[in-house]
């Protein structure tokens, strides 16, 4: 914790912040494989979703100097054989002070006043899909696979409401 004079030094009000999600991980194109059995179907698994980028409210925080100027999202992991799904990516909590807005050029998208509130500044993107998603009964070995989409990039701008604008 910092001291009143350490805190005078120290204090942000405001910060500009570019956030990305995370990227999905890639489809996989792959096909059943046993003994004795010459030709199995398709058993490639999807990726995994990206994870988002969440601003949360936190009464311990004081100041926007801990908040960094740049935030990538978790990647989600591609697919496997045997039709095994992808990890999604994990939650990126990022830390801010209660009374925070959060502006996108001009406007203000969100207002974090409460102990808690949260904002999903960047969503993670779209896992992508497996060969065995394309199965269809014109098709019944597809080896089309779909990647991962990126996830989404915002430049964001934080402002601290302080007690003077509280009083106004």
């Amino acid at each position: 914790l910092l001291s009143e004079k350490k805190l005078k030094r120290h204090f942000v009000d405001h910060r500009r912040v570019l956030v990305c999600g995370g990227r999905g991980g890639d489809g996989v194109s792959c096909f059943h494989s046993e003994p004795r059995k010459e030709f199995g179907g398709p058993d490639g698994g999807d990726g995994g979703n990206g994870g988002h980028v969440v601003l949360r409210a936190d009464r311990q925080v004081k100041s926007l100097s801990s908040v960094l100027s740049r935030y990538q999202g978790f990647h989600g992991e591609s697919g496997g054989r045997k039709n095994c799904f992808g990890r999604s990516g994990a939650l990126l909590y990022v830390q801010v002070p209660v009374g925070t807005l959060v502006k996108e050029g001009k406007e203000v998208v969100a207002d974090l006043s409460c102990p808690g509130d949260e904002y999903i500044a960047a969503l993670g993107g779209a896992g992508g899909k497996g060969n065995r998603f394309f199965l269809a009964n014109e098709n019944r070995a597809p080896v089309t696979c779909t990647p991962g989409q990126p996830g989404q990039e915002r430049v964001l701008f934080l402002e601290l409401k302080t007690m003077a604008h509280a009083g106004m």
